[in-house]
């Protein structure tokens, strides 16, 4: 996790040393965004760069400036998209 939240805050710009309220805010952030996404997409990697680390990045880009109806609805297509690469993946296993 303390690697995520030095990607986070590279992601977000925050140079500065966070205090123990901002790390706190910023890891629930990260923790409802995964478990938003997970939700979503299933099973994700959000330790190397993939398309769900990327998506995490931005979740809380959105949610640290209180926009997060926007990060759904300009990041549904992805999110579909991962959806169905993981439905597929699941058919061709089962053949």
């Amino acid at each position: 996790m303390e690697q995520l939240i030095e990607d986070v805050k590279n992601y977000l710009d925050i140079p500065w040393d966070m205090d123990a309220s901002e790390t706190q805010k910023l890891t629930g952030i990260i923790t409802r965004g995964k478990a938003a996404l997970i939700g979503k997409i299933g099973t994700c990697d959000f330790e190397n760069e993939t398309i769900e680390k990327q998506l995490l990045l931005d979740y809380c880009m959105y949610a640290r400036s209180g926009a997060l109806d926007d990060f759904w609805k300009n990041y549904s297509s992805e999110i579909i998209s991962l959806q169905i690469g993981r439905w597929v993946d699941a058919k061709n296993k089962e053949s």
